[in-house]
Order: structure tokens, then C-alpha cells, then sequence
């Protein structure tokens, strides 16, 4: 028994060194630079032990995406709902640009990189606890329900993409800009977040009350604009 655990520790080990090799591969040369030869290299595993884990490096990469997208709907589905869908969209909103900013590599690999790896069915497509997409879009639509978003948007998906557009673009800059070198001074990673997350909730908000109440419960203050 404690031998068939261990091989199983083991087995789930060797599998998330794969995964997070092909997944440094992907940042440094796109999808043309995953071999499964240069993966095995570089968990120094032979070829063979790799497609023990996956058929192909196509099937790698579907794993990579699922696994680093389930982990970020995770974080999102971790968070409180205290104070309605609108401060629920500020937490989340906070939630990815952290997320951006603790794992650049995976943010890179799933938001960066082009890639066609679409969802695993329908259940998938459908699910806000392995698609953070669907989570986003899920809260829009209560914060619309309850009438907290502007009148003027056609679409509830207008709401939610305008929303991930923002703190995307703010994550971009992060995980892409030049090093200490660079000639933009960029202001501080949390009062950049924090200036991005206040912008979206004012971008959808019905008012700026509702904004800024959004902002109260989610982060404890309200900050000045």
C-alpha cells in the first residue's frame, strides 16, 4: 500500500515537471519550440517515459491549458461574495492581475502565446470551476440582474470583456515590460492593480456610488480618484 502510493506521488511528480518544462518551452519559442524529445531533456526523463503521461506533445499542450486554467477559475472560485457581484468582479479583477504577477511563466503561456486548444466539451465550455471565462461572465450577469451596470452595453459578454481587457492590459505591461533598465517609471505593482481594478468597476458601474461601494467591500477603502 504505501509502495503503490508512493509510485502514484511519484507518477503525479514526473507529470507536473513535464508539464511546467513544456510550458518554459512555450514561453521561449511557441508552440514549435515543444518537442517531446526537448521536454524529456530537460526533466532528464527518456522520451519513452514521457508518453507514458501523454500520447503526443498535442495532447501535453490540451493538458497545459486545462490545468493552468482550472487553476486560475479555481482561485476565482475561491473568493468571498460578501458585498454583491460588483465587489465580486473588483476581488476577481485583483485575483488575476496577482495571479500575473506570482506566476509571469503561466501567464505568459496562457495569455501570450497564440494557441487553438478549445474547451473539452460542452461541460467544460460550461463550467466556472475550470473556466475562469465562464465564472467572469456568470457574475456580470448577476451585477446586471440586480441593476448595478450602466445601461448602453448590448451584451453582458461587452461587460465582461471589457472588464478582463482592462486588468489583461495592466498584467500585459507587467509580464512584458523591460526590467529595472526600462525608461518608463512604472508606478508600483499595487497602486497600478488597484488603479486598474477602481477603473473597470467605474468603466460598468450604473453609478459612481455603486462603484465605489463595490470597491469598499471588496478591499475594506475606498480609494480617491
Amino acid at each position: 500500500m504505501v509502495t503503490a502510493l508512493r509510485r502514484e506521488r511519484e507518477r503525479e511528480e514526473l507529470r507536473e515537471k513535464i508539464l511546467a518544462a513544456a510550458r518554459t518551452l512555450m514561453v521561449e519559442g511557441g508552440m514549435e519550440g515543444v518537442t517531446m524529445r526537448e521536454v524529456a531533456r530537460r526533466v532528464e526523463y527518456s522520451p519513452a517515459a514521457l508518453y507514458q503521461h501523454f500520447a503526443d506533445k498535442e495532447t501535453l499542450i490540451a493538458e497545459l491549458c486545462r490545468h493552468d486554467f482550472a487553476e486560475l477559475a479555481g482561485l476565482f472560485m475561491s473568493l468571498s461574495p460578501e458585498g454583491g457581484p460588483m465587489a465580486v468582479l473588483a476581488r476577481a479583477g485583483i485575483a488575476y492581475l496577482d495571479f500575473a504577477r506570482d506566476f509571469p511563466e503561466h501567464y505568459r503561456f496562457m495569455f501570450l502565446i497564440p494557441k487553438d486548444v478549445p474547451p473539452e466539451g460542452e461541460e467544460e465550455a460550461n463550467d466556472p470551476a475550470r473556466n475562469a471565462y465562464v465564472f467572469l461572465h456568470s457574475v456580470v450577469e448577476q451585477a446586471m440582474a440586480a441593476g448595478l451596470v450602466k445601461d448602453g452595453f448590448e451584451s453582458s459578454h461587452d461587460v465582461a470583456q471589457l472588464m478582463w481587457a482592462i486588468v489583461h492590459g495592466t498584467a500585459s505591461l507587467s509580464v512584458c515590460r523591460p526590467g529595472a533598465e526600462s525608461w518608463v517609471e512604472f508606478r508600483p505593482w499595487e497602486v497600478r492593480a488597484r488603479t486598474a481594478v477602481r477603473a473597470g468597476c467605474h468603466a460598468v458601474a450604473r453609478t459612481p456610488e455603486l462603484a465605489e461601494a463595490a470597491l469598499l467591500a471588496a478591499f475594506g477603502e475606498v480609494e480617491n480618484g
